[in-house]
This record gives C-alpha cells, sequence and structure tokens, in this order.
C-alpha cells in the first residue's frame, strides 16, 4: 500500500500503530483508573494520514468535551498519535462508561461524516463498551443505508466504490464552512495569514529539538508542570488573538504609540485563554508580549496607506521590527524607569526586578530597541544554517544557541542568577565555535547541554521566545511581497 503517495505502508506499519494506540490506551487506563475514548477514522483504501482530516478528530473532540461539560463529567488528558496509519486522539475521562459510549454512537451516526469516525470507548477496568451491550443500532455502510457487517459479509460493493464513498464524506467535512462564510476582505485574509504566520513560529519555536533546557519533541526540559501538549494548547489559544492584533495594525491610522493601548486590551483576554487551556501554567506570557507587537506591526506595514515605507521586493523584517520599536516608543521609561522614583502596590514583576537590580530592561528594551538579539544573533544564525541547505528544525537549534549568547534571559535570571546566565552565554558561544548544530561536534555538544540543563534546571525561556519572533520575522519576509500580497513561493 502507499500512503497519500510517498511512502509504502506496510503490514508492520499498520500493527505498530495498533500496538502503540493499545499501549498508550493502556497507560492513560492505569495511570488515571479512568474511562478511555479512542478516536480514530475510518479510512478504506492506501490512504490513511492526510493533515486536513485531523479536524475530523478534532471536531469529535470538541464535542466530547462540551457533552461532558453538560453532564459535570472531567476530562483528565487528551493525546494526539499521528502516524502513517492513521491518526489517534486518545481522551481519558471521569464518568459513566456508557454514558460516555452514548454519546461517542451520536456523533458516529448523526454527524454529516460520522460514518467516517471510530469512537471506542473503554471502562476503567479495560472492557470495551460495545453498542450491542446498550442496546445500540450496528453503524451503517459507507455507501449505502444498509448495516455496515452485512454489506461487508455480501460483498456489495467494490473497493473504489468504498474509497469514493469515504472521499465524499471527508470532503463534506472540508466544505462545511464554505456554504454560510462570507467572502473574506483583502484585509482579513492578510490578517488571517499574519495569524497564521504567528502560529507557526509558536509551534516551529517549541518543536525545535533539541533545545537545551526547553520544552521540545524529547522532553519536558528543565520543567515540571508542562510539556509539548501543554505548548500545543497554549499556542492554539493564542492564534484566535494574533489574527484580531494584526487586523488592529492593518486598521489603525493614528499615532503607532496610541496603537499599544488596544494591543494589551487583545493580549490581556488572550493571557486569560492561554492560562485557561493550560490550567494555570505560563508558558507564553513573555511570546504573547513580543509576538502580539509585533504582529500589529505587521498589520502596520502592509495596510494600504503604509505601502510606501516598504522598499520594493521582498518584504523587510527590519521595517516590522522599526514599526514595533515605535509602538513602544517610550515604554522603558514609561515602566521601568520610573520604579526607581515611584514602586507599585503590588510585588514586582521579574522583569521590573531585574531592572532595578541589574538594568536589564528585558522584552521591553529588546522591542523598543529594535530587537537587537534577533538581528545580531538570530536572523543570522537561522539564515546561516538555511543557506546550506539545512533542516528547519536544525536551522532554529542552531539559531537557539545564537541567541543564547545575547539574550539578557531573564527566565534564567528568575531561576539561577546572573552567573548561571553569563556561564549559559559562554557555552552556547563555544558549540558556536565548534560550528553550533551544523558540524556533528557541535550537535553532539547540544545534545549533551540538553541533558546538563535538565539536571541543572535551567531554562534559556527568553531565548526561546525570541527564536519564535526570529522565525515570524523570516517567514514574513518570504511570504510577503512589498505590495502586501502573498508571494508565490509559499
Amino acid at each position: 500500500m502507499t500512503n497519500h503517495g510517498q511512502s509504502a505502508l506496510t503490514l508492520e506499519m499498520v500493527l505498530n500503530a495498533k500496538e502503540r494506540r493499545a499501549r498508550v490506551q493502556e497507560q492513560l487506563r492505569t495511570e488515571y483508573n479512568a474511562v478511555v475514548v479512542s478516536m480514530t477514522l475510518n479510512m478504506p483504501g492506501p490512504v490513511k494520514y492526510r493533515p486536513e482530516w485531523i479536524g475530523m478528530l478534532y471536531d469529535a473532540a470538541a464535542e466530547v468535551r462540551r457533552a461532558c461539560l453538560s453532564h459535570n463529567m472531567v476530562i483528565l488528558e487528551e493525546r494526539m498519535l499521528h502516524d502513517p496509519a492513521g491518526a489517534t486522539l486518545l481522551m481519558a475521562l471521569q464518568g459513566d462508561p456508557n454514558e460516555i459510549k452514548g454519546i461517542a454512537v451520536a456523533l458516529e451516526d448523526f454527524k454529516p461524516w460520522g460514518r467516517l469516525l471510530d469512537l471506542d470507548v473503554f471502562s476503567a477496568s479495560g472492557d470495551q463498551v460495545s453498542r450491542s451491550s446498550l442496546g445500540l443500532p450496528s453503524r451503517q455502510c459507507l455507501v449505502c443505508e444498509e448495516m455496515a457487517a452485512v454489506c461487508v459479509r455480501a460483498m456489495r460493493h467494490d473497493r473504489e466504490e468504498v474509497i469514493s464513498a469515504a472521499m465524499q464524506l471527508a470532503k463534506r467535512f472540508s466544505d462545511r464552512a464554505s456554504v454560510t462564510e462570507e467572502p473574506a476582505t483583502p484585509q482579513l485574509e492578510i490578517a488571517r495569514k499574519i495569524g497564521q504566520l504567528s502560529l507557526e513560529a509558536m509551534l516551529m519555536e517549541v518543536a525545535a529539538t533539541p533545545a537545551p533546557g526547553l520544552v521540545d519533541r524529547f522532553n519536558s526540559g528543565a520543567h515540571d508542570d508542562m510539556d509539548i501538549t501543554t505548548f500545543l494548547r497554549s499556542s492554539s489559544a493564542l492564534s484566535g488573538a494574533m489574527t484580531e492584533l494584526a487586523m488592529a495594525g492593518l486598521e489603525h491610522e493614528g499615532p503607532l504609540p496610541e496603537l499599544l493601548s488596544k494591543i494589551r486590551r487583545i493580549g490581556i483576554r488572550a493571557e486569560h485563554e492561554m492560562y485557561s487551556a493550560t490550567l494555570g501554567v505560563n508558558t507564553q506570557k513573555g511570546l504573547l508580549f513580543l509576538l502580539g507587537i509585533l504582529t500589529a506591526a505587521a498589520g502596520v506595514v502592509l495596510r494600504p496607506s503604509a505601502k510606501a515605507l516598504v522598499e520594493n521586493g521582498p518584504l523587510n523584517p527590519e521595517v516590522i521590527a522599526k514599526r514595533a520599536a515605535e509602538i513602544c516608543a517610550g515604554l522603558v521609561e514609561r515602566e521601568l524607569e520610573v520604579l526607581h522614583h515611584k514602586r507599585p502596590d503590588r510585588q514586582l514583576t521579574a522583569g521590573e526586578h531585574y531592572y532595578l537590580v541589574l538594568g536589564f530592561t528585558g522584552v521591553r528594551g529588546e522591542i523598543e530597541a529594535g530587537l537587537p538579539s534577533v538581528f545580531e544573533a538570530g536572523l543570522p544564525r537561522l539564515r546561516e544554517a538555511l543557506n546550506q541547505s539545512t533542516s528547519d528544525n536544525d536551522a532554529l537549534v542552531h539559531a537557539l544557541l545564537g541567541l543564547m549568547t545575547h539574550t539578557e534571559d531573564t527566565t534564567i535570571l528568575h531561576r539561577h542568577d546572573l552567573a548561571t546566565l553569563e556561564k549559559v552565554r559562554a557555552e552556547a558561544a563555544e558549540i558556536l565555535s565548534a560550528g553550533g548544530y551544523l558540524t556533528p561536534e557541535g550537535r553532539q555538544k547540544t545534545e549533551a547541554l540538553d541533558r546538563q540543563y535538565i539536571n541543572a534546571r535551567i531554562s534559556p525561556g527568553g531565548s526561546a521566545d525570541l527564536l519564535a519572533v526570529t522565525w515570524f520575522l523570516h517567514r514574513m519576509e518570504e511570504m510577503f511581497s512589498a505590495d502586501g500580497q502573498v508571494t508565490p513561493k509559499c
């Protein structure tokens, strides 16, 4: 078999995927002593996985969440397993397994594409709850209104007919919004594209592996309260605000500093959504500040009245950074320098504390100065790697090392001290002198540094935030031409 016309899908791969699904399912069930729902797609034919199909599983999960909320059932954990043999979304729940099975059956039977959904429910003891045990009807055939088991036994439909019917059901999902959606305006399309690149930047940063001391695809770094799924939830929660921030920049016509108050109103609401998604864990508060201002600044640069500010050719990242600096003009003086004269009636934030103690201006100073760390350390290293045809992942790790040599990282200061920050800078510089993540020696040193920082609980979170900013500016340059149109290469 072939998967998406790319690589052979063997029986061994199918069996391995099934074994992995069962293993994770068992892990969730025993860890929480809870009901587990296993959501897969019943896709006939050689293609079992396409990114656009994953939305059907997320849609089903959202429906289950809503039903659980209305029935006072608790969702303990969700995991998405991506595999060429088919994706699986697993949910561990506290609730009545029969009631949960009833919810699952309703989705399978009444969703327009529900015949593609396969929602299996397992009790806390590991027993599968079947339709027949609840007196519910069997599944319908993908092609006709007959029971699926009857059609299979009678071999009523040939392979191509079944595959065609499945593709039509999948198309019903992809076309679900096209009937009622209003045509998007050019401004909205630009805002959505900026928002998309913001989300991409957040996800690319957390996916970059190995990231010394940081959450990545391999481990949780120096953190006990978050992992990559926490970041996926957080980034998803912030994505809508990023499009809104871009639109705020596109629509703004007054002096740029006046835009900051609107950005902050949107940002405060987005911060609440982030904490709600992460159950109170601060994953990306600093990045929300940086990337939120940059998405608005990108909107300012790409608004029709600002076209003359952009030179001919691809969008220059320095132009976006300059607008962001203008939005934040006077921010350090207003919010940090004033602390020398008057302290707030609350506990100082980490950024405020380290400004008073060390003179570090943190993210406020970084963005008001036009992102010097990004332009002196992040983007040059990213471009150096990409120009050598390095993978996106390896280019990101290489850029992260560059940022670690340069950043006033208050995350490190908050957990440790100035000596630790200077040590991190020196160790990153040493790896770069060995070729960074572009040489075998540099790669070994980076992997060793990850282990070292995990044990020492060192997390260069400030550098991670600037890595996402670096990727965002790189992709903005790659995506947009001077007149705000999307370039063909993307």
